[in-house]
């Protein structure tokens, strides 16, 4: 538990500083050690409260025009999201997490932007994705960020967007697991012993942001990402003692 806590630290400052990351970097890390369903319910523990310090700071620059049909988007898929948690396989959804994860990585820093219409319907298909991906995987990021990211929009104004996208999806995916009764009392213990630690590291990333680039904002989170991606493939369960 104590490695997890550190995990968890780290992820806060990447957090602070860039306004997503925390599914991304403990939803792997954590899965390998307690499974995807504890990993999942520890997240939405650690992660409701310490973000309100976020999300009051950030509600000037969000961009409610391509906020609100992305996260109609998500409501509609979490779901199917949860069903597959339910249902599917621990190892091939820890491979999901991991490679779905690279995937995005490599799309966002091959500097790749998105040029097609940046319409209601082409926000809601990309929030569908991430809802799909939020509940089954803890991964409500990617699939945004590469709508987001590979933008001309401006570090500030992704951040913000971040920011409320996952407040309000965490808050979505609480109520699913609720009615698919994923909490349980240890779940929920190890998440509430997370929390300080991913509070403090909030606070750290969020000094750090106040005076970075747009270019070491989007090179510090990837990195971090990309790290956490390939420490946590089951291939290396071995190397780790997992």
């Amino acid at each position: 538990m104590q490695i997890v806590i550190a995990i968890v630290f780290i992820t806060g400052i990447v957090r602070g500083f860039s306004g997503f990351g925390s599914g991304m970097i403990i939803g792997p890390s954590t899965a390998s050690f307690f499974g995807p369903q504890m990993a999942l319910v520890m997240i939405t523990i650690m992660d409701a409260i310490p973000t309100l310090t976020l999300v009051w700071g950030a509600r000037r620059d969000v961009n409610w025009k391509e906020l609100v049909p992305v996260i109609i988007g998500y409501a509609i898929l979490a779901p199917l999201g949860i069903w597959l948690l339910v249902t599917g396989d621990a190892t091939a959804l820890r491979w999901f997490i991991s490679i779905s994860i690279l995937i995005a990585v490599t799309i966002l820093w091959s500097g790749w932007k998105y040029t097609g219409p940046r319409t209601s319907p082409v926000s809601f298909s990309f929030g569908g994705l991430g809802g799909f991906m939020g509940a089954a995987a803890a991964l409500p990021g990617p699939a945004v960020l590469v709508y987001w990211l590979a933008s001309t929009a401006k570090a500030i104004n992704v951040r913000a967007n971040m920011i409320y996208y996952l407040f309000l999806t965490d808050l979505i995916v609480i109520i699913g697991y609720i009615f698919a009764d994923l909490y349980t009392m240890e779940g929920i213990v190890r998440g509430l012993l997370c929390v300080p630690g991913y509070f403090i590291g909030i606070q750290i990333g969020t000094k750090f942001f106040s005076g970075a680039s747009d270019a070491t904002y989007r090179r510090v989170a990837f990195i971090m990402i990309l790290v956490a991606a390939i420490t946590s493939l089951p291939l290396l369960d071995t190397l780790f003692s997992r």
